[in-house]
């Protein structure tokens, strides 16, 4: 369990047990702008997943990320580095509050993710792959030949074909 407060520009993060708070520096706007996007291209399942552990290191700053690889579990230290990525979008302490609300893990992700793209009106679909894929599958431009041509020069009236144009049908004889 972690508890977040915004403290001047910066994010304190404490974790159960630990007296020293991991702080958190914002970035540069155009640096939270690109992480931002960076993370929505993972979340979309654009980019590889294998792009988080930078995203998560500039996002929480080289001396915080250290500090979390080290003093840390696995769980807690997603329990800080995540809340970090969110102070750097647009959404600052409000997606680090959302994270915890959430319940922290898979299920604050989830709420957080909900809030940044609701707030960047990226239409939901873009960011789940299955959604998209689903959509890919559907799309007229996937469906399988069926035998019959369906060329442009098909598709030309016999008066506008050239000799070498004309479409080739099944069973017509070639000259």
């Amino acid at each position: 369990m972690i508890t977040a407060t915004a403290q001047g520009r910066d994010l304190h993060i404490r974790v159960g047990g630990i007296d020293e708070p991991f702080v958190v520096a914002p970035l540069p706007g155009v640096k939270g702008q690109a992480l931002t996007n960076t993370f929505i291209n993972i979340a979309a399942g654009v980019l590889s997943p294998e792009g988080m552990e930078p995203l998560l290191l500039e996002a929480a700053g080289e001396a915080t990320y250290e500090r979390v690889q080290n003093e840390l579990s696995l769980s807690e230290g997603e329990s800080v580095l995540i809340p970090a990525l969110y102070w750097q979008t647009v959404l600052g302490i409000d997606g680090v509050n959302a994270y915890i609300a959430g319940g922290e893990g898979l299920a604050g992700s989830k709420k957080a993710l909900e809030l940044l793209v609701l707030t960047l009106g990226i239409s939901p679909t873009t960011t789940a792959p299955s959604s998209a894929l689903a959509s890919l599958i559907q799309s007229p431009g996937l469906t399988p030949p069926t035998g019959v041509s369906t060329t442009t020069v098909a598709k030309l009236p016999a008066a506008k074909r050239s000799r070498n144009q004309s479409p080739k049908t099944p069973g017509a004889s070639q000259p």
